[in-house]
């Protein structure tokens, strides 16, 4: 019998004769095997794939941050500190255009606590150029633990 597609078969069939020429098709076929070098292949094609989705997650997620800190650093209102007292409270510092506020946060809640003087308030301020390694932060909590 000369080769036909499953499509003729279907069309040109009755229902009693399909299953008939159906296996008359498919002759002595076999499922087709794969070798283990076929499956290394796949293998290391997925991995390849996972480690491309991980580098575009790990750069897109840097490019966000940064745009979030440039749209930050340029705002009025700024978080100086922050005081968790239990799991849903806390203590907040907040520098509002150039008064610092204190606020107790809640679960349901933020409450105006009182206000400081520019004088009361330490703030951490952090330079672009001054950023320091991890190696380099790591060492200077290592010495403040060794004095203490």
């Amino acid at each position: 019998m000369k080769a036909m597609s499953f499509s003729a078969i279907i069309l040109g069939s009755s229902l009693e004769d399909l299953p008939k020429k159906l296996n008359e098709a498919a002759g002595d076929a076999e499922p087709e095997r794969f070798s283990s070098a076929d499956n290394l292949l796949q293998l290391l094609g997925l991995c390849l794939i996972l480690a491309l989705i991980l580098v575009a997650a790990y750069y897109t997620s840097r490019f966000i941050g940064r745009y979030k800190m440039g749209q930050l650093k340029d705002s009025n209102i700024q978080v100086i500190e922050a005081f968790r007292i239990s799991p849903n409270k806390m203590l907040q510092i907040v520098r509002i255009a150039n008064r610092y506020v204190v606020l107790g946060i809640s679960k349901d809640q933020i409450t105006y606590i009182t206000e400081l003087d520019g004088n009361e308030v330490v703030t951490h301020d952090v330079q672009e150029n001054g950023k320091l390694s991890f190696r380099e932060v790591f060492e200077k909590l290592k010495g403040k633990n060794s004095k203490g």
